[in-house]
C-alpha cells in the first residue's frame, strides 16, 4: 500500500459537546456563592504537541464508543547516526465519561501515588482508548513496524500469540508512510484493536472504517504498554498522560461534590 505525501489538515471541534464528566468549562460550577472551575478554562479546542507543532483535538468521536478526550501529546525521537530525529507526534485519548468514573473509583481506593499508577489505570480501565500517531518525516512501513517489533515480540511470544503480530507486520510492511500520515489505533473493551491509516487527518474519525481489526488481548495490551508501560519507548509522554488523567479525575471529583448528597 502506498500513501502519498499530504498536508495535515487542521479541523475545528466545538468543545461545548463535552460530557458532564469531562467538560472543560471556563464558567465553572456555582456553589455556596463561589465559582468552581471544572478544569482549566478552554482557550482552544486543540492540543498542540510543542516539539513538532502537531495539533490533536481535545474532544472527538471515533467509529466506536462515546466521546473521547485527549490526555496529552508527546513525540517519538529516534537516534539516527547519533542524532536525535523526531519521527512522529503521538496523543492518547480515552472514553471520557467512563474513564472519569473509573479513575474516581480508583482514587477513592487510594490507588494513586505515582504517574505510573495513573498510566496503569489508563491501560487497565474498562473504557475505550485511542493512540494517534502523526508522522513528521517520511518513513517506510517496514521501518515503523521493525522499530516496535523488538518490544512487542517477547510479549506476544510469551502469550503464544505471534500470529497477531504477524498480521500487524503484514499490514504495515509494504506501506510508504509520508510526512503528515495519521495512524489511529482504537482499543476496545473486548480486547480488539482497530487501526486506521490516512494520508492526512480527516475532519472526524466518527465515520471512518478501520483498515485492520485484530482481536487479541495480548496484542492490545502490548501496544498500550509499549507507550504507557514501565518500559515505554516514550517515557516523557507518560507524565503528559498522567497529568491528563489527573485533570479528568479532578473533574469527576467536582461532579460528585456538586451533586445532591455529595456523591453519585
Amino acid at each position: 500500500m502506498s500513501l502519498k505525501v499530504a498536508t495535515l489538515q487542521k479541523h475545528r471541534h466545538t468543545a461545548g459537546v463535552c460530557s458532564s464528566a469531562s467538560r472543560l468549562c471556563g464558567r465553572g460550577i456555582h456553589r455556596f456563592g463561589a465559582t468552581i472551575p471544572l478544569l482549566k478554562p478552554i482557550t482552544a479546542s486543540m492540543i498542540k504537541e510543542a516539539a513538532t507543532g502537531v495539533e490533536f483535538p481535545l474532544v472527538e468521536k471515533l467509529w466506536v464508543g462515546d466521546e473521547m478526550r485527549c490526555m496529552g501529546a508527546s513525540n517519538r525521537v529516534k537516534k539516527i547516526a547519533f542524532v536525535g530525529v523526531k519521527l512522529y507526534a503521538i496523543a492518547l485519548s480515552v472514553e471520557a465519561q467512563l474513564a472519569a468514573k473509573e479513575l474516581g473509583v480508583r482514587d477513592r481506593g487510594n490507588f494513586f501515588e505515582t504517574d505510573d499508577d495513573y498510566c496503569c489505570a489508563l491501560v487497565d480501565g474498562a473504557f475505550i482508548k485511542s493512540l494517534e500517531l502523526v508522522l513528521v518525516r517520511n518513513i517506510r512501513g517496514k521501518q515503523f513496524i521493525d522499530a516496535i517489533d523488538d518490544s512487542l515480540r517477547p510479549r506476544l511470544a510469551l502469550s503464544g500469540d505471534l500470529g497477531s503480530l504477524e498480521k500487524l507486520q503484514n499490514f504495515f510492511v509494504n506501506m510508504s508512510l509520508s510526512k503528515g500520515t495519521v495512524i489511529k489505533m482504537a482499543f476496545s473493551q473486548d480486547s480488539k484493536v482497530d487501526i486506521c491509516v490516512r494520508e492526512s487527518r480527516p475532519p472526524t474519525f466518527e465515520n471512518e472504517i478501520p483498515d485492520l481489526c485484530i482481536e487479541s488481548p495480548s496484542l492490545s495490551r502490548a501496544l498500550l504498554e509499549l507507550y504507557l508501560g514501565s518500559e515505554s519507548i516514550i517515557p516523557k509522554a507518560k507524565k503528559e498522560w498522567a497529568d491528563g488523567a489527573k485533570s479528568l479525575l479532578e473533574s469527576e471529583k467536582i461532579r460528585r461534590d456538586t451533586r445532591p448528597g455529595g456523591s453519585g
